[in-house]
């Protein structure tokens, strides 16, 4: 119960503080709402242009491992993710730009804002010779045509701003960022300014790196999302395209590099077997015209008979050692260093196979970083080095294949000598004729092996498929347009309100005065006498007699709560008027309490005993006579001589404090205060003490002996907060009696009970 009690005092205590600074919110949504509709105005929007792109499978094998990696939970596309890093790579991004010359930016003025141009743009600048600071930073020219010709403006950072004034464009004009002409595209409309912002390439090419965004669809997806935001989306579209298109032609190049340089090597070798084999034909045909051989059952019956699985098996052996050989003849020719290994040309070997196929798409890499880099940039080393390692573990490759091929091929000849000795007890005529026709259907296989191979690359190299398939071509999202009026507003709305109330928070954070009565009423553990509104007038003096304003009436309510908490049989009580801390406002609640007591017919002293800062005497406008320090030092001094009419009322005395003594403690410990206080006990009803602040010094404690009850006053808004659990301390430890409280210079009414009701010129 407790806490939800707390819970609903402190939404109590928020609402307050809201109200009371209304206006804050009133004017933050105002100036936000203006500087929304500002920007709006301002700000050119800015649209979502995107197109999705699918990457073709390049190898069928390929999808039966991806799909053998998701059966153990190892998904994902290494291909597609390298491709999303090839979209988004400056090279390619330079090219398209390149390809479409988008090098700089064209705006005209449309109002507040700046509109964009993509096609037909008002203005081109030719840049005849730029300064070294206008070749390395961004510029602007602006042009508005003017009644006697144009005005051109150039800018470049925040300090550099020149004008100039020329008559005509199309010629040579010398600026501070070099000399540039003009071309207008269109005839300039009057009162219209055109702009031209100027980067370096290195610069636009980063700033259409981070415009554009490129993902997968899915992460196991062979799609590729390709997305722009920019106030630009005829531009963005014709990019996106571009980029596609030159994606796709350099795929086909980097193909057709491979294909061509197979090609090369393929017509090279036939060039080469098709000369052994017109020498192997030659050969048998002398020897059939030199050894008169004409019977041709039986030279084709004697051809089939050598031409057993275990020769066709050495042809083919023999076939692979020469691709072996001629590739490591390529391999260690210098002048091919840089040069794209012959592939698919039938080697059989798959790990021979897979160091050719990487070693040609880190070559192809370099070729493409070579575009846009200088041989001793660190990445182009460091392909070079890795190339180089590459390569020798090529060549060490292919001498283990060849002793394989070698150590097959022996294997081979042993089970070919059988049927060598089957044919032994021929004539040596014919086994010389197997051996010559043997030699030339090896050239010929050979030959027809690699004529094959040049048909098959042909057909690769004719074949113009795209790497990617276009799903979605580019095209602007019509929905995406922004800033959206609606929405602008809202958000200038909820800053509007959001920035007061943070700035309240820290606020009463870091403000720790009593701001809420009802909470101090609530925490205080003595009861209250009332609360004071805020003095005004800032009048020390604020109840007189027949007065009905709301701190008279305030004065009043306490007046009459006094007799509710002075016991009934305490006659003439002594009033300790005191607070925590110096300003709270002590002296104006004794001075004030003393004269509404005397209002209401009682006999009434005030004395004056905050010696070390004395306030009386200044409230009442006293002259320098009967001091209390006096006759509480001075035995001569009578209690008649210290006494003086207030001027205020008639039944109101005075007791002021006097000159500010040495030893104010020991001289409050007197039995000559004692006896005052009895002496004023006879002669008055109501003894008020003003007595100092209690945190700071212990005069006070000292006159607890001689009073019948203490008020103490808090001030709202000064009052630190922990002021409330120091006072707290004081009851719980009866180190004063009788205590009560009231709250001073309270802001708002409502903090009180409701005064003006119906008093009129009521009289007391």
């Amino acid at each position: 119960m407790e806490q939800n009690k707390n819970n609903e005092i402190d939404l109590r205590k928020i609402v307050r503080i809201v109200a009371e600074h209304w206006w804050w919110f009133a004017v933050s949504v105002v100036i936000f709402l203006l500087l929304g509709m500002g920007y709006f105005l301002r700000k050119s929007p800015t649209w979502t242009t995107d197109a999705s792109v699918m990457m073709r499978q390049k190898d069928a094998s390929l999808t039966d491992q991806m799909d053998a990696l998701s059966l153990i939970g190892l998904s994902g596309n290494s291909a597609a993710e390298d491709e999303v890093v090839v979209f988004n790579s400056r090279g390619l991004i330079a090219q398209s730009l390149d390809a479409l010359n988008l090098w700089e930016f064209n705006y005209v003025k449309d109002g507040l804002r700046w509109k964009g141009e993509y096609r037909n743009p008002a203005l081109t600048i030719d840049y005849i010779a730029l300064t070294e600071k206008a070749q390395i930073k961004p510029f602007t020219v602006s042009v508005k045509p003017t009644k006697s010709g144009y005005k051109v403006k150039t800018k470049m950072g925040f300090f550099h701003r020149n004008t100039y004034r020329v008559k005509t464009l199309d010629e040579p004009l010398e600026t501070k960022v070099g000399t540039i002409r003009i071309h207008a595209g269109r005839p300039l409309s009057a009162d219209t300014t055109y702009r031209v912002i100027h980067m370096r390439r290195e610069l636009v090419v980063s700033a259409y790196r981070q415009m554009l965004s490129v993902s997968l669809y899915k992460k196991e997806s062979n799609i590729i999302t390709l997305t722009m935001v920019s106030a630009l989306p005829d531009r963005d579209k014709a990019f996106l395209h571009q980029l596609i298109e030159q994606y796709n032609l350099n795929a086909v190049v980097d193909k057709n590099m491979i294909a061509s340089n197979t090609a090369a090597f393929i017509e090279e070798r036939l060039n080469l077997i098709t000369a052994e084999l017109s020498e192997a034909e030659e050969k048998v045909s002398s020897y059939k015209k030199k050894n008169d051989i004409a019977d041709l059952h039986e030279q084709a019956k004697l051809f089939l008979e050598a031409s057993s699985t275990e020769q066709r098996a050495m042809a083919e052996i023999e076939t692979q050692l020469s691709l072996v050989d001629y590739v490591d003849e390529f391999l260690r020719d210098d002048t091919k260093r840089n040069s794209l290994i012959p592939a698919n040309i039938g080697i059989t070997d798959a790990s021979l196979e897979s160091g050719l196929s990487e070693y040609n798409t880190i070559l192809l890499q370099r070729m493409r970083i070579q575009r846009t880099a200088t041989e001793d940039n660190p990445v182009i080393e460091q392909m070079d080095a890795q190339l180089a390692t590459m390569r020798q573990n090529i060549i060490a490759t292919i001498g283990s294949v060849r002793e394989s091929l070698r150590i097959r091929l022996r294997s081979l000849q042993e089970q070919d000598s059988k049927f060598n000795r089957q044919i032994k007890n021929a004539p040596e005529q014919q086994r010389e004729y197997v051996r010559v026709v043997r030699d030339q259907q090896i050239k010929e296989r050979l030959y027809l092996y690699l004529y094959q191979k040049r048909e098959e690359n042909a057909l690769m190299l004719a074949a113009t498929t795209m790497p990617v398939k276009i799903l979605d071509m580019p095209q602007r999202d019509v929905m995406s347009g922004k800033p959206k009026l609606k929405n602008l507003l809202v958000i200038c709305l909820f800053m509007g309100l959001v920035i007061p109330a943070g700035l309240l928070y820290l606020l009463v954070l870091f403000d720790d005065k009593i701001d809420d009565a009802k909470e101090y009423e609530r925490r205080i553990k003595a009861p209250l006498l009332g609360q004071l509104v805020e003095n005004s007038r800032q009048a020390h003096i604020a109840i007189h007699e027949g007065e009905t304003s709301v701190s008279a009436e305030m004065f009043r309510l306490i007046r009459t709560n006094l007799r509710f908490v002075i016991p009934s049989e305490v006659k003439s009580p002594v009033i300790l008027v005191t607070s925590c801390i110096n300003g709270e406002g002590k002296s104006y609640v004794s001075s004030n309490t003393a004269l509404s007591l005397a209002i209401l017919g009682k006999k009434v002293v005030l004395v004056g005993l905050d010696i070390r800062k004395p306030m009386i005497s200044s409230y009442f406008g006293l002259p320098d006579k009967g001091h209390l320090t006096d006759y509480l030092a001075e035995p001569s001094v009578t209690i008649d001589d210290i006494i003086i009419p207030s001027g205020e009322h008639k039944n109101l005395d005075l007791i002021p404090c006097g000159t500010i003594p040495p030893n104010p403690a020991e001289l409050l410990q007197t039995k000559r205060l004692d006896d005052l206080f009895a002496i004023l006990r006879k002669r008055y009803d109501y003894i008020i003490v003003d007595t100092a602040p209690v945190a700071m010094v212990s005069d006070t404690y000292l006159l607890d002996r001689l009073a019948d009850m203490t008020i103490f006053v808090s001030r709202y808004k000064y009052t630190p907060t922990e002021m409330i659990d120091y006072l707290n301390q004081i009851v719980d430890q009866e180190r004063m009696h009788n205590i009560a409280c009231v709250l001073n210079g309270t802001k708002n009414r409502r903090n009180g009970y409701g005064y003006g009701y119906g008093y009129g010129d009521q009289k007391v």
